[in-house]
């Protein structure tokens, strides 16, 4: 699942809940569902990181980085810091920990199977009524 997806459903789902810690766990808990899906997976690290560390920013700057949008984002994006590093051969496979990407675990929670490219529309559309969604969660701490 593209980083960017996994955020924006985090952010969300966070943008309901009454707390950070609530938030942060309901995107961290987002992501398995989300990643049994079978999806299209960047290919390109570089861009996903670099529009990850743009998304957080961008929040953080706005004066957005203490609600429940920003941690609820934050938890579903946590759990692909292990594979940033397993990717960038820092962290061994056998390390990894999350349901859906250790490998000892891939019998009760599978990893979706990968996808190619053109599959990729469907996370975009995700990402955009997910994204609107967790906009409408930053409007209403403002009103």
């Amino acid at each position: 699942m593209m980083v960017l997806t996994h955020m924006a459903v985090g952010a969300a789902l966070g943008s309901f809940a009454g707390a950070r810690g609530t938030s942060f766990a309901v995107g961290l808990g987002s992501h398995v569902p989300l990643d049994l899906i079978p999806h299209y997976e960047f290919e390109k690290m570089w861009i996903e990181v670099a529009a990850v560390v743009v998304v957080l920013g961008l929040l953080m700057f706005l004066g957005y980085g203490g609600t429940t949008v920003f941690f609820g984002a934050l938890g579903g994006l946590i759990p692909d810091v292990e594979n940033l590093l397993w990717r960038s051969r820092v962290l061994p496979e056998r390390w990894k920990l999350f349901p859906g990407h250790a490998p000892r675990l891939a019998r009760f929670v599978p990893h979706g199977r990968a996808l190619p490219a053109r599959h990729a529309w469907w996370q975009m559309a995700v990402f955009a009524v997910a994204g609107m969604v967790a906009f409408r969660g930053l409007v209403t701490v403002v009103d």
